[in-house]
């Protein structure tokens, strides 16, 4: 039978499987561009879709300027998803970890809006949607909030 901490578990695996194969793009990147960029790839490559390499190098810049606020949130969410586990759902920390989720998403939306001048009119989309995660996660971490309040207040109460 499927029950909460089965799920929080599974949500936890799911979780430090995605922090392990962003770490692995993260680390494989960079090779992959300088095949491209070095034509080691006359027909172009996987990556290559006739760029310029000033946009290859500003494609890097803001792929690892998202990797830092992605990895952050990653394990923000680990820390949230532990206290989950351990039925801590309605506690300070679990706002605090919502908070700094949704700054990273909001970051990851000023990085990516920063970035499309240069790159392409998509990364517009993609900074909504990122901004529209920030978004959901702040009002998560209110209700969170008003509900830890609650909390408080029935703990109070005799």
């Amino acid at each position: 039978m499927w029950t909460k901490a089965k799920s929080a578990t599974l949500t936890l695996i799911c979780n430090r499987v995605l922090i392990g194969f962003i770490i692995a793009v993260a680390a494989v990147f960079p090779f992959l561009l300088m095949a491209v960029s070095y034509g080691a790839y006359p027909d172009g490559g996987l990556l290559y879709i006739g760029v310029s390499e000033q946009e290859v190098t500003i494609f890097v810049i803001c792929v690892y300027a998202c990797f830092v606020p992605a990895m952050i949130a990653l394990f923000t969410l680990d820390r949230l998803l532990r206290n989950i586990r351990l039925g801590l759902v309605f506690s300070p920390e679990s706002v605090k970890y919502l908070r700094i989720i949704s700054w990273c998403c909001f970051v990851i939306a000023i990085v990516l809006l920063c970035g499309w001048p240069f790159l392409h009119i998509a990364l517009i989309f993609a900074a909504a949607i990122a901004a529209f995660f920030g978004l959901l996660m702040r009002v998560v971490k209110n209700v969170i909030d008003a509900a830890c309040e609650i909390k408080d207040e029935n703990d109070f109460t005799i």
